[in-house]
């Protein structure tokens, strides 16, 4: 039995560079993955609390709360703000597979 023969050619490097990117290119990539300067200004320091009761503070995380799960329960919406639900199926008969999408402006009802 022939055993296999490892020769190592050249050793692995591990190459890192700075990224070369404009303003614009940048703000296109965080605009493209859903960040926006909006929520950029909602982000406060933890310092931001001071002068607050327990109460407020209190008040203010379960309004922040409501409101991601007020969001979470919504059907989900496109850029345009249509309201998607994709379904996938196969026929039994022939074998072949389907993806069937509806999109709408209004509230799609769930099953």
């Amino acid at each position: 039995m022939i055993r296999p023969e490892v020769r190592v050619v050249q050793a692995q490097e591990e190459e890192i560079r700075p990224a070369q990117i404009d303003s614009w290119e940048a703000e296109q990539l965080l605009r493209k993955y859903g960040y926006s300067q909006e929520e950029e200004k909602q982000i406060t320091p933890k310092g931001s609390n001071q002068g607050l009761t327990f109460e407020d503070m209190v008040a203010r995380e379960e309004v922040r709360l409501r409101d991601e799960n007020s969001k979470r329960r919504q059907p989900p919406t496109n850029r345009d703000g249509y309201h998607t639900e994709t379904r996938y199926s196969t026929d039994d008969e022939s074998g072949f597979g389907f993806r069937i999408e509806v999109k709408t402006d209004m509230q799609i009802p769930k099953y």
